[in-house]
Order: C-alpha cells, then structure tokens, then sequence
C-alpha cells in the first residue's frame, strides 16, 4: 500500500482477524479454550461443513461469537451454547439484532439439543474432547445428523484412521463416518494452542453397520477382546466363539487369527458382531454393559 508521501506501508497482518482486547481475555484459562480469533478461518469452517439456510446448527462453546457470526450468515437458525457468563452475556449483546440466533447459557454437558435434525460446528476445549463426543455420539438414534469439531490433529486422525482400532474409536465409528478435514494454523487462536488442532468430522452412517439398538452389546464384544487375555484375535475371542467359528470368519473376513484385536477394521468388527448375533448361543454372548459415569466423563 502506497502512502501520500509515496513510501509504502506494509500490510495490515490483523487484517480480517478480531482484535483481542481485555474483554476476550477473561476466563479461557479457567476453561482451556483456544478462542478462534481469525475470521477467515471462521468462513473456511463454516463453508467445509456446507450448512444453509434450511438448516439448524449448534455452537458449543461460542465464546466471543466468531464461529456464531459466520453461521448466522447462511444458516437457517443457531443455537449458541456458551457455559462461562460473561461470554454468554456478550454473545446475547452482539446477536441482539440477529433473529436467528439464540444464546443459551448452560455447560455443553447438559445442554438440552434440539430433537429435530441439527449439525454442530464448533470450537471446543481440547480437554474437553471425549466428554463432549459422547455427549453427542453416544446414542445414534438421535440428532445430530453430523458434527464438524475443532479438535487435536491427533484425535482426528486417531478417529478418522481404518486401523489399528481403539475401544475409543470403536465407540462410535459403526454409526459414524469420520474424516480429518483442513488443519488450522496456531495463529488463528488465541492463545495459541501447544499441539495441531484440526477440523474433525462426524456424519452418521446410512445405513449404520451394528443396528443402533445393539449397540451395548457390540460394545461388549469389542471390550472383551481389547481387555481379555491374550494378544490375539483367536484367543481373545474364544470365550465367545468355537475354532472353527473363528476360522470361518477369519476366512471370510481376510484376517488372521494371531492378529491384535487393534488390527482389525470396523466393517470386520460389525461382521463379526454379526455373526455372532445371528448364529452364537445367548448364553455365549459377552455381558452387554452400560457405560459408567466415569467413562462418560472420560
């Protein structure tokens, strides 16, 4: 850019970023978020999760609104959930005038979601990660339809991968699709975050590989051989299923049996999970447990 005086300036490099002032400051500490500051960035997101105008979209954990402002541009209607109150305070200021935007002030774990179909796009505490994802997973008979989460690339990655598997992958990937999307630059929050954060996505399967009503049980056969004795498919499994059983599905489902459970894929998980429902004794069947207080914490 090119002054009266004919020298040259340079380039604003806050250009189309918010300004941190003192009033952004309050409270991320006591929360561990990593605001989202860079507008671009906001636009980049919102237009990777394709919302529009027939739809309703859910922020959790709004903060100063970045994310908010750019879905309230094209979406249909928001929901803006934001825990701390002085942040809720503002989101409710600034959206004062925006009719389709509604502020909720409330912790992402008890928030009451929508029982019409919703996506989430949002930017959450990493520490809060596994909590809020079984918050919104956990049962997939119920919106939402997808979620776009701003994650650790790790996490994205470790949930978008085939194999090796995890109990914590396994969890949700026989309902869901996930994908590791863009990777955003540390820059674009404040402060900056001391890992690689990423655009993770969740879009329900159609149709899901374990019928949603079976989920508890699928579960149990997978905690079974991530947590049984042995380091192998064919031992672990065995309290469930004959030799020749396990042969047959090894066979049919290109693995082997001397494999660690951790190497098998979700689709060989449901195919298993299958056969078992369909052709194994109740009475061989693992115990079908509910998920305790503590792991849904996390």
């Amino acid at each position: 850019m090119q002054r009266r005086d004919g020298r040259h300036t340079k380039p604003d490099a806050g250009r189309g970023k918010e300004k941190w002032g003192d009033d952004r400051r309050r409270s991320w500490r006591e929360l561990g978020q990593n605001f989202l500051k860079d507008r671009r960035i906001a636009r980049r997101i919102v237009a990777e999760s394709g919302v529009g105008r027939d739809n309703l979209v859910v922020d959790l954990g709004a903060g100063g609104g970045m994310l908010t402002r750019q879905l309230a541009r094209v979406a249909g209607r928001v929901v803006a959930v934001e825990y701390d109150p002085y942040w809720a305070l503002r989101l409710r200021e600034r959206f004062s005038d925006d009719g389709n935007v509604l502020v909720v002030h409330e912790d992402t774990l008890k928030a009451e979601f929508p029982e019409e179909p919703f996506t989430i796009v949002a930017n959450i505490p990493f520490c809060a990660t596994t909590s809020i994802l079984h918050r919104l997973l956990d049962d997939p008979t119920t919106p939402p339809e997808s979620v776009y989460l701003v994650v650790q690339k790790q996490v994205a990655l470790k949930h978008a991968r085939k194999k090796p598997t995890t109990l914590k992958t396994l969890h949700w990937s026989p309902w869901y699709r996930f994908s590791a999307s863009m990777e955003l630059p540390a820059d674009a929050f404040h402060p900056k975050p001391q890992v690689a954060a990423c655009l993770m996505v969740a879009a329900k399967r159609g149709p899901p590989l374990v019928q949603p009503c079976h989920r508890h049980l699928f579960l149990g056969l997978v905690r079974q051989a991530f947590e049984g004795h042995g380091n192998s498919v064919g031992r672990v499994l065995r309290p469930t299923f004959t030799r020749t059983q396990l042969r047959r599905l090894a066979k049919d489902n290109r693995f082997s049996l001397d494999l660690p459970p951790s190497m098998l894929t979700v689709r060989q998980w449901a195919s298993l999970f299958d056969f078992m429902v369909r052709l194994v004794p109740q009475g061989r069947w693992p115990h079908a447990k509910r998920r305790t207080r503590r792991e849904i914490r996390g």
